[in-house]
């Protein structure tokens, strides 16, 4: 199926392009890692696999749209542009592909490694193998849950509908319509200011073969999975325990906080027992709400399957701060080095490593990890970030921007900012015009805290984060104590401290229209802490091998069993909440919108109208309608109000043309014509909404002054063609 191909052709470039830019994956793990024995504990293939597919994931489909959209300059019919764009695509990166595995030939033939290969283990494969399986079964249950279709009738989850009504919008926009250039389609004729292109790739999977569920669920699953799978990276790099790998999923998908021992709290004051409490829990209906907006689930598991181009950016995040991290370890070991034994001119010396040393700086020369290479993969995936998630490409750059001045070669840092912020420009005065209403900087401290002084702030990241960030900092704190003992480069410290500034940046400035939409800031931060606090656990588990050297074997032995305990009782508040929520996730989505993909309407729609026509429609949410791939002139305002679009306008517009512009057939005409709105849809849901005092959807007049074009009288619905 070539839905599958281009599955394939995203991975097997990406996959291509980190071998040809990180071609010794031994030499980059000890160089993130505070030893070489990583070498043997983690699988290459866990760096390269997932980190390819991100940034095949990226690159590809990024590279598609723009084929297209060029290619639709030069011919009228839209179905050929696709297929030709398509086609250049598949050709281009199957060339590509070849490239950059004979690159990567080429210069592992040529510079052989002094350090030791990984070498194939039963039990990494077996354990490994296991934890990757349970991870992607487990995103698939959580992906098809909320989202299925099943004999032509899409089901959307009730926790994940609202969001699932643009998502589908521009899914379909593109597998059954021609949105180029690009707009929303609850808003036609403002362009687009909201990150589409993870949903310009799942309608290109639907375009070539799958069914919608499969074009928006297999690419959400595989980013999921491949994130997931480099934030276990990084804990056994920082951690060099195995057992951080299966932990840190764990902590991503039951999350930290307080809301459940609240929860437990209100009902053993209605009198329930602790068993009883516990029997609620798990069928609750409701995401129990202690802070602002919990009722909303934006910390629940729900976050991921709901806002479904997350993880992606999540992925990005983390293999780009994975890809900078031999930067600040070189520096925290060059530092360490210049300092020396001698303390005459030990800051003079400190100073001009840190400031004036060549490699503060550039690249090292015949550097065999090839920096070089490294910074032109981030500057690609930079690049690619800013209309797949911009609020990642934010996130990361603030991490990098701290990373930077711990940093070697700090000319890399503002290469890859350079390139991201020309990208994001660029990008976004092509969909968007300017930049205007996107992205700002607010002064606006406290996020969504009731309390916004510092004790509030405080207690509400306790409430919302629980123990998490506590046992991240804990566990930070030991290993600067023992590094610093020890005599050994601080970075992953430092890099702790990077993970942390998204999270503070969420509480300081506003940067869209809507304050909440800072939580992804914070969900950053709080899976970057996950890392730490499975490194924590990970510890608990296995302590170093310092201390069974120091202690008698019985000793030994008990306290290895205290340590155990200890963090098989972390556990508890560590997942408590998480656990919580999935019950209620599981419990509320078993109730799902349901829209009938083989719709009369639909068909009509898809056959008798061209992809640029403008409908006038109730303002729909989530409708089997916008399966045509087709725009409305005003949906839902929320989803085009919270992407920066004027919606009080359009609304004082909207009304004014529904009542017939005052019975003005004459000037409702010229209107739509002027908008592109070519027709109109009668249909019973005009009746549910609410208009403003002394206006009414005028379907008498409309009726009597237009041509009806099609009726479907199962679903109640007419069609009159305006213009």
């Amino acid at each position: 199926m070539p839905a599958i191909l281009y599955l394939v052709i995203c991975a097997a470039f990406g996959i291509s392009l980190v071998y040809a830019c990180v071609p010794d994956t031994s030499r980059f793990f000890a160089a993130c890692s505070p030893s070489k024995n990583i070498i043997g504990k983690l699988p290459p293939a866990l760096f390269t696999a997932p980190a390819g597919i991100i940034t095949g994931f990226l690159t590809v489909p990024a590279f598609n749209y723009y084929a297209i959209f060029l290619l639709s300059f030069t011919r009228s019919d839209e179905d050929m542009v696709k297929r030709a764009g398509i086609l250049l695509t598949f050709a281009l990166f199957i060339i590509l592909t070849g490239v950059n595995f004979g690159i990567y030939t080429r210069k592992t033939k040529k510079t052989g490694s002094v350090l030791p290969r990984y070498s194939f283990s039963l039990f990494n494969t077996i354990y490994y193998g296991i934890v990757v399986v349970a991870v992607t079964g487990t995103a698939t249950f959580l992906m098809f849950y909320t989202f299925r279709v099943s004999d032509g009738i899409i089901y959307s989850g009730y926790s994940t509908f609202s969001d699932f009504a643009p998502h589908t919008a521009m899914i379909s926009s593109f597998s059954k319509g021609f949105n180029f250039p690009t707009q929303y389609m609850h808003f036609s004729g403002d362009g687009i200011r909201y990150h589409f292109f993870f949903y310009f790739f799942a309608g290109m999977l639907q375009y070539l073969g799958f069914s919608i569920d499969f074009a928006i669920n297999i690419p959400s699953i595989v980013s999921m999975v491949c994130a997931l799978v480099l934030a276990g990276d990084i804990a056994v790099i920082f951690s060099r325990k195995r057992a951080a790998f299966a932990i840190v999923p764990v902590l991503v998908f039951f999350r930290s906080s307080l809301n459940v021992f609240y929860h437990i709290k209100e009902l053993g004051k209605q009198g329930l027992s602790f068993a009883d409490s516990l029997g609620n829990l798990s069928k609750s209906w409701n995401w129990y709400k202690v802070t602002p907006y919990d009722d909303w689930g934006i910390w629940a598991i729900n976050v991921y399957p709901n806002q479904r181009h997350l993880m992606l950016g999540i992925g990005a995040i983390l293999l780009l701060v994975l890809l900078m991290t031999p930067a600040v370890r070189r520096m925290c070991i060059s530092l360490i080095k210049a300092g020396g034994d001698d303390f005459k001119g030990k800051a003079a010396r400190i100073l001009k490593t840190f400031i004036g040393s060549r490699e503060a700086w550039i690249f090292r020369s015949d550097d065999p990890l090839h920096p070089g290479r490294i910074t032109v993969l981030c500057c690609i995936i930079a690049a690619a970030m800013p209309f797949f998630h911009g609020s990642a490409l934010i996130g990361v750059l603030l991490i990098l921007a701290l990373m930077a001045v711990f940093s070697e070669m700090r000319l890399s840092y503002a290469a890859v900012a350079a390139v991201s912020v020309l990208s994001a420009f660029l990008q976004t005065r092509l969909f968007a015009g300017s930049a205007s209403g996107i992205v700002f900087m607010n002064f606006n401290p406290g996020f969504v805290a009731e309390d916004k002084s510092a004790k509030g702030i405080l207690g509400y990241l306790i409430i919302v984060t629980g123990i998490t960030l506590i046992t991240a900092v804990i566990y930070a704190i030991y290993i600067l104590v023992r590094d610093i003992i020890g005599k050994k480069p601080v970075y992953r410290e430092l890099m702790f401290l990077c993970f942390l500034v998204p999270g503070v940046f969420a509480f300081l400035y506003q940067v869209s229209g809507e304050m909440l939409a800072n939580h992804k800031f914070i969900q950053f931060t709080i899976i970057l802490a996950d890392i730490f606090a499975a490194c924590a656990i990970a510890e608990l588990f296995s302590p170093p091998a310092s201390v069974r050297k120091s202690l008698p074997k019985g000793w030994y032995i008990i306290l290895r069993i205290c340590l155990i305990v200890i963090g098989a009782v972390l556990f508890i508040p560590l997942t408590a909440t998480g656990i919580s929520e999935w019950c209620t996730y599981i419990n509320i989505n078993r109730m799902s919108v349901e829209m009938n993909s083989r719709s009369e309407l639909v068909e009509w729609i898809e056959q008798n109208t061209e992809p640029g026509d403008v409908f006038l429609t109730p303002a729909w949410s989530m409708n089997r309608f916008f399966l045509a791939g087709r725009p409305a002139y005003f949906g839902h305002p929320y989803y085009a109000w919270s992407a920066g679009h004027d919606t009080y306008t359009r609304g004082d517009i909207y009304n004014w043309l529904i009542n017939g512009c005052r019975g003005n057939i004459d000037e409702f005409r010229r209107y739509c014509r002027e908008r592109n709105i070519k027709y109109l849809i009668d249909d019973p849901e005009f009746a549910s909404f609410e208009y403003p005092e002394g206006i009414f959807y005028n379907i008498d007049f409309l009726s009597s002054e237009l041509m009806p074009v099609a009726y479907f009288p199962e679903e109640g619905t007419t069609v009159y063609k305006i213009n």
